[in-house]
């Protein structure tokens, strides 16, 4: 199913509902043969033939059917953090209040898990709304909400004027995004890109209306770009590391939802479209992944390519900016940033995220000490 996002303000149970299909887990109901092009019966369901060659159930000719991933049951990609231990998550039941958020519609399906997982081991109510990584900061920097979700990381300046406004901010990084650059599965010419073809793509004055634009053997067919809005972190991300800073075209369809890049995308052979890598791995039957070459050849966006480096530029960190005045007042909200970190490798596999490498976890298990210290 692919995501609906819900209108803000939702509690984080209404909220994960909306935005995260059914996790991708080898399924126990199908009861149906593993085999390429058999028929299946719930879609996004993930699950293994005997050889350990992963089939997912996908939209096709004929209703739903399973498809080979190019997936295998592997171990985690050397320098992943491995799936995390059990965690005692008794000492939060008697935690109870109110906490909310707003942001990154990328990193809304993280965070909302957690909050989902959190409600129902604890008293607590959590609101997650989603107006996009600028949204989020304004509403911080007003003092509305207890943290913002990001996708990509606060300027300096944006530092500074929380600073001027006496807040303290403490940003802590929960996880791994793969910026996915994605086209119809009909289109069968194109497999791979270089930064500098998007770049003649989506640079701002771009004159590329059609694919022969950006390479002679391309057919001659009309490209419809769909994208992030100017409010998302998406945006300013891709536009900086591919276009540079404030040069991305305008005459695209821009949207904070990324359901509407998915199904522009879906509708139109010539599309082409980007945001998070969660998104396309739940629309993987609809939208195709192409590769990136940033200078060390072609690689599709997944954990082994990102943690070796060659998934460029397109991976990114992804944030929470937490009040540290507000953690001081209200007192569910560490309980619940603990609570996300101790469980956070095995809800970044329930939401589809890369999860940190155990540098990056040593590097949060700091910060959150930090903040626990400072804030009680």
């Amino acid at each position: 199913m692919i995501r609906r996002l819900p209108i803000p303000i939702v509690t984080a149970t209404v909220m994960a509902v909306s935005l995260m299909a059914a996790p991708a887990i080898a399924s126990s109901v199908e009861k149906t043969p593993v085999v390429q092009n058999g028929k299946c019966n719930s879609r996004n369901a993930i699950d293994y033939d005997a050889k350990g060659i992963e089939f997912k159930c996908s939209l096709a000719a004929g209703g739903l059917k399973w498809r080979t991933t190019g997936g295998t049951k592997a171990k985690p990609a050397a320098g992943s953090a491995s799936t995390s231990a059990p965690v005692d998550n008794s000492k939060y039941a008697n935690v109870t209040g109110t906490i909310s958020a707003d942001g990154s519609s990328t990193v809304a399906p993280l965070t909302s898990v957690a909050a989902e997982d959190f409600q129902k081991i604890s008293k607590t109510q959590l609101k997650i709304a989603i107006s996009g990584t600028g949204g989020g900061y304004t509403r911080l920097l007003a003092g509305e909400i207890d943290f913002a979700n990001a996708s990509a990381k606060y300027s300096d300046a944006n530092m500074a004027a929380l600073k001027a406004k006496g807040m303290d901010i403490a940003e802590l990084r929960l996880a791994t995004d793969a910026l996915t650059v994605v086209v119809s599965p009909r289109n069968t010419w194109v497999k791979c890109l270089t930064v500098a073809e998007l770049k003649k793509i989506w640079q701002r004055g771009s004159t590329v209306k059609t694919w022969n634009q950006v390479r002679p053997e391309f057919p001659k067919r009309r490209i419809d770009l769909f994208g992030a809005g100017t409010d998302s972190g998406t945006f300013a991300y891709f536009a900086e590391v591919i276009n540079g800073k404030g040069n991305h075209r305008t005459d695209y369809t821009p949207t904070e939802d990324d359901n509407v890049t998915v199904n522009g995308v879906r509708r139109s052979t010539g599309a082409m479209g980007y945001y998070g890598l969660s998104y396309y791995l739940e629309n993987t039957d609809i939208n195709k992944a192409i590769a990136i070459d940033g200078g060390k050849g072609c690689a599709f966006p997944n954990l082994e390519n990102v943690l070796n480096g060659s998934y460029t530029p397109l991976a990114r960190p992804l944030f929470i900016y937490v009040d540290r005045d507000k953690a001081k007042s209200n007192k569910a909200l560490v309980p619940f940033i603990e609570f996300y970190e101790a469980n956070l490798t095995n809800l970044a596999n329930k939401a589809k995220f890369l999860p940190l490498t155990p540098a990056q976890t040593k590097t949060l298990k700091e910060e959150l000490a930090d903040l626990k210290k400072r804030s009680a």
